[in-house]
């Protein structure tokens, strides 16, 4: 039987030499064993660079919409994680991405950061195969009870204790943005928190600032965050950015029924104008 890391390796071989990608992005051994980096595999004889283990934490996607990378490699293949196949489905859906310049090689981690999870490699290899798998494999354990439970902890607070808690937690950021960065949603050539004409958000680390920032681009994830998490896993001062982007998307979900990244031909709610729906916030 092919170990996962093995079977990883061919699949991206078979993908370079039969000349459908590319370059592989892909996760490689990082300084320490419990660290991985994104590698970039354009030769078939250097697939064994790739590795597959519980620390394969970057969401990949994030490449995809990289100009300069794709300048240079039309065709991309990426190793993907559930997670990061919404994000993908997500960056069709607004037309970032072209469905046939991209290739998924999709993989699975039950349990990241736990160097005893099992790790696998999808057997599904077309676009619709993995929207079914996302759908009845996937959607059931988006969320961890533990997730779950720190959510529904956090929206029993009163107004006034949530922004207590807010305003402690935003009062940490020091604007470092690498949840930003982190992120596969926030592709925009220049954002709108370091505009200066005008300037939307003071781009000092001072209460009014943060604030202004981090419930922005939660804003501007609303519909769209595919619950990755790397925008908390890289805050440098541990704020729990999931917990406002888990409400948001559960609010999209009561509201209006969709969940990001599970269908490339679904409608996004708030791009799309539908005749039945609700009127009842016109006075």
């Amino acid at each position: 039987m092919t170990a996962p890391q093995e079977e990883l390796q061919q699949r991206a071989r078979a993908l370079l030499e039969s000349d459908e990608a590319d370059v592989v992005v892909g996760y490689g051994a990082g300084n320490h064993p419990e660290r991985t980096t994104p590698v970039f595999i354009t030769r078939p004889e250097d697939v064994g660079e790739l590795v597959l283990n519980p620390f394969c934490h970057n969401n990949l996607a994030t490449w995809l919409t990289r100009k300069d990378l794709r300048a240079r490699y039309p065709r991309i293949a990426i190793v993907a994680k559930e997670p990061d196949i919404r994000a993908v489905i997500v960056l069709i859906q607004e037309e970032q991405i072209r469905r046939e310049d991209v290739r998924l090689i999709g993989v699975r981690i039950d349990t990241p950061g736990d160097p005893d999870s099992p790790c696998a490699v999808l057997p599904h290899t077309t676009l619709e195969e993995l929207q079914e798998h996302l759908k009845t494999e996937f959607a059931p354990r988006d969320l961890t009870p533990e997730q779950l439970a720190r959510l529904e902890e956090l929206e029993a607070l009163s107004p006034t204790e949530r922004w207590a808690f807010w305003r402690a937690q935003f009062d940490k950021c020091i604007r470092c943005y690498a949840c930003r960065q982190a992120c596969p949603m926030c592709y925009c050539d220049q954002c709108i928190a370091q505009m200066n004409q005008p300037q939307w958000i003071d781009t000092s680390a001072h209460p009014l600032g943060n604030m202004a920032w981090n419930i922005t681009r939660a804003f501007h994830l609303a519909g769209r965050c595919i619950n990755c998490g790397e925008c908390e896993r890289v805050c440098p001062v541990d704020i729990p950015l999931m917990i406002l982007n888990r409400f948001l998307a559960r609010q999209v979900g009561a509201h209006f029924g969709y969940r990001a990244g599970y269908d490339a031909e679904d409608y996004q709610p708030f791009a799309t104008y539908k005749c039945e729906d609700s009127e009842d916030f016109i006075l």
